[in-house]
């Protein structure tokens, strides 16, 4: 049988191993805030997602964040390192709707249509040197054609 003592001290141990996972710890890369604008038509872009990743075979690190309101805030600690970096930019979309014309039955899940020209995204011709000295300001303006 297992003593009280014995539970007890098991059940501690499992609650700081909890709380040491939630303490919110950081790496210790010399990751970079960066942040900016972000149109499409002339318009601010909204709903949508921006994508730091590493350009081609070259040292970084991924990083993303929302834009809203046609900006992106991307704080340090889940910021890129300094470093060569292609963006990509999508939208966030809650689905598409169902084609009305279809008949009744299993039916494959309807794919979204990304607004976003391809060359700001899957193509991506979006470029960005993220530095150590700052600041990481990036400001883009996508063409709807």
């Amino acid at each position: 049988m297992i003593s009280p003592k014995f539970c007890g001290a098991l059940i501690a141990w499992g609650l700081m191993l909890i709380l040491a996972g939630c303490s919110g710890a950081t790496d210790e890369l010399p990751r970079q805030a960066v942040s900016g604008k972000v149109t499409f038509g002339g318009k601010p872009l909204d709903s949508s997602r921006i994508t730091f990743q590493p350009e081609g075979g070259a040292e970084g690190t991924a990083a993303g964040g929302e834009i809203i309101g046609g900006e992106y805030s991307i704080s340090r600690d889940d910021g890129p390192t300094p470093g060569a970096y292609v963006v990509r930019i999508t939208t966030i979309s809650e689905g598409a709707e169902a084609d009305r014309n279809v008949l009744p039955g299993p039916a494959p899940i309807p794919v979204p249509k990304e607004p976003i020209p391809p060359r700001y995204n899957v193509k991506s011709a979006l470029k960005a040197a993220v530095t150590k000295e700052g600041p990481n300001t990036f400001d883009y303006d996508l063409k709807t054609k």
